[in-house]
Parts: C-alpha cells; structure tokens; sequence
C-alpha cells in the first residue's frame, strides 16, 4: 500500500538558510513524489517564513496559563493539525538538530495542545499519532556516529524525548552521511533509499 492509499496531507518542515541546500533538494525530491501520488503538499521553510525560534515572555505567559498562545504558534500547530504525516528535514548542527527546529519544537509543541499534564502530574501525549520522518544531513560517517552514540541519542532525544513525549509513536530516521563530500551519484543513492524506505513509492 502506497503513502496515498493511507495519508492525504504531508507536511514538509524545512531548517536551512539556504534555498540551493541539500535539504531543500531532498525536500523537493520527497514533495515531487508525494504530489505525483496525488497527495497534498504544504511547505513549512521555517528561515524563509523567518520563524522567530526563542522563546518569548509570552510564550511563557502562556505555558502558565496567564495568556493564550499567540498567533503565530497557532498556525504552526493547524498546519501541523492538518498533516496526515510530517517530514523533517535538516541538517546536524553539534550532534543535534539546529537551533531554529529546536526552537520550532520549543514553541509550537505547548502544554495543552502537544501534552498535558494533570494535577496529579500525570502526563498524556495529546498530538495525533501520525507518522513523522526525521531525514537529516550529516558530514559525519556512519561508523562514527555508531562510535559515538549519536543513533542512540536521536532515539533518545528527539524520538523519546520530544514526539513520544507528546504521544507519537511512528517516528523514522534517515541520515545522509558525508553529506559535504557527497556527489550526484551518491545523493541519486540516498534519493532511491527514500523512495523504498521512507516515500513506499509503487
């Protein structure tokens, strides 16, 4: 069964400054696809929409209950909201994701939307539990992220730790290694991988 026969609506979150970016290519070559399987395709470019990634006053106003969230925040969740599932395509910035996705989570994620948490400190994941695919660029070799720990620490971090916190539980990781030395054969490779493992192109 292909993505189409499951999923309508795909969300493409981009974290890149750089518009010719390998993550920009990889997010076209994931939307030309998903658009040839009749899907809708809606782009989240978060540097381009210049998403103000720190957190605010009024954020935290919000998250105590004095306030509600802004607006801002407020269309980011809809779209996310309207998302049968999502990808996330970024570089590894330090071993982690960049400081504007780790923001984007930071913000939009609230307590009362994303999770809650009631008086008896009971916490319930409360997003739709849709798939999200985490596919990032990493100048790194493989070898040397099994050396570190770092496939690890994704689970860890971002999986556990950020969408299973907030109750989803369908999370895929793809990594394109050496991705500053990478040539077109090599990124036709990973685009392939994506196709069979990520995309169920038929």
């Amino acid at each position: 069964m292909s993505i189409s026969e499951q999923n309508k609506n795909a969300l493409i979150i981009i974290t890149h400054p750089d518009s010719a970016s390998l993550s920009h290519q990889i997010s076209n070559h994931i939307a030309k696809h998903l658009i040839h399987q009749g899907m809708n395709v809606e782009f989240a470019d978060l540097h381009k929409e210049d998403f103000k990634a720190a957190i605010t006053i009024a954020d935290l106003e919000a998250y105590r209950g004095q306030r509600f969230v802004g607006s801002d925040i407020v269309s980011e969740q809809a779209r996310f909201d309207r998302a049968d599932i999502v990808y996330f395509v970024f570089p590894i910035y330090w071993w982690y994701v960049p400081a504007m996705l780790k923001g984007w989570f930071e913000r939009v994620f609230t307590h009362g939307w994303a999770y809650k948490v009631n008086d008896q400190g009971h916490l319930t994941g409360e997003l739709k539990n849709i798939p999200v695919k985490l596919i990032a660029t990493g100048t790194g070799d493989e070898a040397g992220y099994e050396k570190h720990g770092y496939k690890q620490a994704i689970q860890t971090q971002i999986t556990e730790g950020i969408f299973g916190f907030c109750g989803l539980g369908d999370v895929q990781t793809s990594i394109l290694f050496q991705s500053d030395f990478i040539e077109a054969e090599g990124l036709q490779k990973f685009f392939n991988q994506l196709d069979q493992d990520v995309l169920a192109i038929k």
